[in-house]
């Protein structure tokens, strides 16, 4: 079990719903998320105050897929993230489904 699944272990035992467990982990991590840095990142991802896609999941905008720099994110690094690209294909629990 890496640190992504014991996170969510911790937090699923404390009867935390997958919406409250999302946010925790905002509230947590969010000041660490590089997401707005990004090329991807965008006009409309700005207006929806969108980021932290590793745990939020992929952007209501369209992006042009670009240069990605989530594996240089403190949030990935932090919890053995083992994807890239999750403002396009999901979040990191969506893509280990």
């Amino acid at each position: 079990m890496d640190k992504f699944d014991e996170k969510l272990q911790v937090l699923s035992k404390k009867g935390l719903s997958e919406e409250e467990i999302k946010k925790r982990i905002l509230d947590e991590m969010g000041d660490e998320c590089i997401c707005p840095d990004c090329p991807m990142f965008n006009q409309c991802a700005r207006e929806k105050y969108e980021g932290l896609y590793c745990i939020l999941g992929k952007s209501e905008c369209t992006l042009e897929e670009d240069e990605c720099i989530c594996p240089d994110c403190e949030v990935v690094e932090d919890l053995d993230l083992k994807y890239d690209l999750y403002c396009i294909k999901g979040s990191e629990k969506e893509l280990r489904e």
